[in-house]
């Protein structure tokens, strides 16, 4: 029953914390500011269709327009994700149009202004998580210098600014993953010693809806819902600590396993299943539903299709590389890269790249941080702490990369493991004390930060460089070597004078698609 959690521990974790002062609304509004200022700046260029902008930002424009000739998208092109994120770019496309004067072309189409139109419901979509991050690391630390500093580095992230400058759906699944999270933390804070407000959990309903977005966005999104279960019931246990276990468990099941179930499990299914209106290709909806032609059909036999896709998968990318290389930064992806004439006419020899990448500087230092943040969960054990929501945000979003077996996984699948290492070095900052040391260290920092993205900066936004210039950013990580092709047998048969005879042949194998072996950033 609800009378049992331990409002001392609630007390506890809410730390009787000051009312959110003026300074917080200036600080929320300096990093958003701030935030919308590094994406929204030049947003249109390159204006035509870059990397995977091919793939969504056509499908946003079919679902809006309902054209596949005016989109350039042929009649057979897959769709091997959900619908939400597309739907969301559509937005901006059914506001601005999209142009492509060159629908012949089936990989790249250069339009004239709407470039603009499927990248701005993506900028704003990284700008509103930066306001997010800021909401939680507040709620989560007590501190507005710990909120500033996670939401300032996720608006100077290097990945995270990319991602919001592109029409692809990645960014959607942290600013949604985030938001699941802050509405849960809501939740916690929020627990009555009271029976009947066992349903009165409108931010546990939040969560579930912005789970359930998250995954009809991109299925890896669910693993953002997975973390959200997983701190839900430790928090549930953990608020029940005075009791023996065998009666902490049953007491935590009696009173929050219904609303578990529904706002975190069915909230999600339903807002999945509304995201399909208007996809569905089923003819009917009575009958039984194995038959072809009826709606749960067709949604079976095109998430069977999608499933088969990404666990079938066997092509390979130049620009692939594993889940243990990503924080190390080994293989960024190139969105974009011209030169000379193949950027215009007037480009005097400049290099212009957008970059997939992350800062260097930020993302190195957050492994000692999430080490540290480790070391104290270990040391305090509170589940209801800052310290498990960190992890379990980091664990869930990294590790199941780590496992995956399969090609073409890419360094922005990161990307909504990036928050939660935002949030570890905040909290570094509030354990290190206010001396000034402590206080310098925190300053010297900042500046490392923003001096880093400004010297990289040109790469992330394909601003024009001079090829000496282009080279220093590269740095040292240009060993970018194919790996040596191996034999491969063959046996032909071919008749020769009436004669029929057997050879075998040997060649090495073609290596020109895979990635290089060693660090390479071009």
């Amino acid at each position: 029953m609800l009378h049992a959690v331990n409002d001392a521990k609630l007390d506890e974790v809410r730390g009787r914390a000051p009312v959110w002062s003026r300074l917080d609304t200036v600080a929320l509004i300096l990093v958003v500011v701030v935030a919308a200022v590094v994406r929204l700046t030049g947003l249109a260029h390159p204006d035509e269709l870059i990397f995977d902008e091919t793939y969504y930002a056509k499908d946003a424009c079919w679902y809006v327009n309902s054209s596949e000739a005016q989109c350039a998208r042929g009649a057979d092109a897959p769709e091997v994700h959900p619908p939400l994120g597309k739907w969301l770019i559509g937005v901006g496309i059914r506001i601005f149009g999209f142009d492509c004067p060159d629908p012949d072309n089936d990989i790249y189409c250069k339009g004239t202004s709407t470039s603009f139109a499927w990248r701005i419901v993506p900028a704003i979509a990284g700008i509103a998580t930066v306001a997010v991050m800021y909401l939680l690391a507040r709620r989560l630390f007590r501190s507005t210098l710990a909120a500033s500093l996670a939401a300032g580095l996720l608006a100077f992230d290097f990945l995270h600014l990319v991602q919001s400058r592109t029409s692809m759906l990645d960014i959607f699944i942290p600013l949604f993953g985030l938001a699941g999270f802050y509405f849960l933390v809501l939740d916690r804070d929020q627990m009555r010693a009271d029976d009947a407000s066992v349903w009165d959990r409108p931010w546990r309903l939040a969560a579930g809806a912005a789970f359930g977005a998250a995954v009809a966005t991109k299925w890896s999104g669910g693993l953002l819902m997975l973390g959200g279960l997983i701190l839900v019931v430790a928090w549930s246990l953990a608020a029940r600590s005075e009791l023996p276990w065998r009666q902490r468990i049953a007491a935590v099941f009696r009173s929050e396993a219904a609303t578990i179930f529904v706002f975190l499990l069915v909230v999600p299914f339903l807002l999945y299943s509304l995201t399909y209106i208007g996809r569905f290709s089923g003819t009917h909806v009575a009958g039984a539903p194995w038959k072809q032609g009826h709606v749960v059909r067709t949604m079976w036999d095109h998430h069977h299709y999608m499933w088969d896709f990404h666990s079938n998968l066997e092509s390979t990318h130049s620009y692939q590389s594993p889940g243990a290389s990503w924080i190390a930064l080994k293989r960024p992806v190139s969105y974009y890269f011209c030169s000379g004439e193949t950027c215009r006419p007037s480009n005097n020899g400049e290099y212009e790249e957008i970059m997939a990448t992350g800062n260097p500087f930020v993302w190195w230092m957050s492994v000692p941080a999430l080490v540290f943040v480790a070391y104290r969960w270990i040391r305090r054990r509170n589940f209801m702490g800052a310290e498990g929501l960190v992890l379990t945000g980091f664990l869930v979003t990294y590790v199941p990369w780590l496992v995956v077996d399969r090609p073409a996984l890419f360094l922005f699948y990161l990307l909504p493991t990036v928050p939660f290492m935002c949030l570890a070095l905040a909290y570094v900052a509030t354990k290190i004390g206010q001396s000034w040391e402590a206080k310098s260290a925190i300053a010297l920092f900042c500046l490392g930060t923003l001096g880093v993205f400004a010297f990289y900066r040109p790469v992330l936004v394909g601003k024009p460089l001079p090829q000496p210039q282009w080279d220093s950013r590269i740095w040292v990580f240009d060993n970018c070597d194919k790996p040596t092709g191996g034999p491969v047998t063959a046996t032909v048969t071919e008749t020769i004078e009436g004669q029929v005879t057997t050879r075998v042949t040997e060649t090495t194998s073609d290596t020109s698609g895979m990635p290089p072996e060693g660090w390479c950033w071009i």
